[in-house]
C-alpha cells in the first residue's frame, strides 16, 4: 500500500524581495489511504494554498509532491487535468456550481470528461446526490437551493468520480449540524 499524498519540503512564495509573502515554508506531509486529515490554522496561514498545491491548481516554488504515486511536478497541463479529474475530488468553499444547470447536471459534469455514456453518468450522479440526501432536488437550479443544499451538491460532485482523495476547503462551513453529519464520512 502506498501513500495517497507525499509532500516534501513544499514551499510557496508570492512576489519577490521585501514584499514577498511566504505562504508555505517547507511543509512535509504523508497521508495514507483511508486517513482523514484536517489542516487547521489562522486565517492567512497557508491552508488554502496547501490545498491548491495538493489539488494541482497551483505550482509550488520548490519541493516535491506525489499524489497517488504520481510526481505532479513533471506533468504537463493535459496530464494534470487528467489527474485532477480521475484522482482528486474538490469541494470549494464557494461551491463553484454552474448557475444555469440543475443540481444533477452539476454533479454529472466531472463525468463528462471520463468518457462514460450519458445514462451511466446520470445513474452515478443520481447516486451521489442520494448519498448526500438530495436526490429529491436533482432538477433544481443552484439558486433554488439553500446554502447548505448547494454545499451538499458540491460534495456530491466531488465524490461522483470515486476519487483517490477528496480535498475540501471548509466543506461544512455553510451547513447546519444535521446536514454536517449527513455529509461527513
Amino acid at each position: 500500500m502506498r501513500p495517497v499524498i507525499v509532500v516534501s519540503q513544499l514551499r510557496k512564495t508570492y512576489g519577490t524581495g521585501e514584499t514577498a509573502v511566504h505562504a508555505l515554508r517547507g511543509v512535509d506531509l504523508t497521508v495514507w489511504p483511508g486517513e482523514y486529515v484536517a489542516i487547521m490554522g489562522a486565517s492567512g496561514s497557508g491552508k488554502s494554498t496547501l490545498l491548491n498545491m495538493l489539488g494541482c491548481l497551483d505550482v509550488p516554488t520548490s519541493g516535491k509532491c506525489l499524489l497517488d504515486g504520481f510526481g505532479v511536478g513533471r506533468l504537463n497541463e493535459r496530464q494534470l487535468a487528467l489527474l485532477r479529474n480521475r484522482k482528486i475530488g474538490f469541494v470549494f468553499q464557494s461551491f463553484n456550481l454552474v448557475p444555469r444547470v440543475s443540481a444533477l447536471a452539476n454533479v454529472e459534469l466531472p463525468l463528462v470528461y471520463s468518457g462514460l455514456r450519458r445514462a451511466a453518468r446520470r445513474r452515478r450522479a443520481l447516486a451521489a446526490l442520494d448519498l448526500v440526501g438530495l436526490s429529491d432536488r436533482a432538477r433544481h437550479l443552484p439558486n433554488e437551493l439553500s446554502g447548505g443544499q448547494g454545499q451538499r451538491v458540491a460534495v456530491a460532485r466531488a465524490l461522483v468520480t470515486g476519487p483517490a482523495m477528496l480535498l475540501a476547503d471548509e466543506p461544512t462551513g455553510n451547513l447546519d449540524r444535521a446536514s454536517t453529519e449527513d455529509v461527513r464520512p
